[in-house]
């Protein structure tokens, strides 16, 4: 079993990424989030089956890649200017 270890930083507790579904061109105001930029993509990729019946192998490489750029870094202390 792989060993999962804590972040070491505060920077690294601080930081979470997220990505808004509008922005991939789903008309959709869901913001997806994740500790890390791999967990927003696997989230998105999870709420576009889920919520838009977008099989996951109908994504192709260019939607990824389109989903990866548009994932963001956002710092705890920077929330207050996250707008929806």
């Amino acid at each position: 079993m792989k060993e999962v270890l804590p972040p070491q930083t505060f920077e690294e507790c601080a930081t979470t990424f997220f990505i808004r579904c509008a922005d991939v061109g789903l008309d959709c105001d869901c913001i997806i989030y994740g500790n890390s930029k791999n967990k927003a993509m696997n989230s998105t990729v999870v709420h576009m089956y889920e919520y838009h019946a977008i099989n996951p192998e109908e994504i192709t490489t260019c939607m990824k890649l389109k989903i990866s750029e548009k994932i963001h870094k956002l710092r705890i202390n920077e929330l207050h200017y996250l707008s929806v």
